[in-house]
């Protein structure tokens, strides 16, 4: 799975879960991992920085797109990365985004998020 790859099933609806999944899942079978060497930590680094740019891409290339905003919502109330939360709170306009925003102040505070704003604040 490449970031091509990934924007182009998110938008025909796959959530980002199954993306990541999918990306781990390449790597291991790329790497000829044996299922009991594969531990929940096996290549966890690697996903997570893949998943970092698709987010970021999304954000950057994608923004306004409902299936973006679907898919960028249900994978933030999962995770505690940055790139995911700001393409979400950058790039869209939702309903109960001021309470995602408290939320994303609380993970992320500082400058990092000055520049995150409400229509319902």
């Amino acid at each position: 799975m490449d970031l091509r790859r990934a924007v182009e099933d998110v938008l025909l609806g796959a959530p980002l879960g199954q993306i990541a999944a999918a990306y781990r899942q390449d790597l291991i079978e790329a790497f000829d991992f044996r299922p009991e060497e594969v531990t929940k930590d096996t290549f966890a680094d690697e996903t997570a920085s893949f998943m970092k740019k698709v987010a970021r891409h999304l954000g950057d290339r994608h923004a306004g797109d409902q299936r973006v905003l679907q898919a960028l919502h249900d994978w933030v109330l999962g995770v505690e990365d940055y790139e995911a939360w700001d393409a979400l709170l950058s790039g869209f306009d939702f309903h109960g985004k001021a309470a995602l925003i408290r939320r994303g102040r609380m993970l992320f505070p500082g400058p990092l998020t000055a520049h995150w704003s409400a229509v319902d604040e």
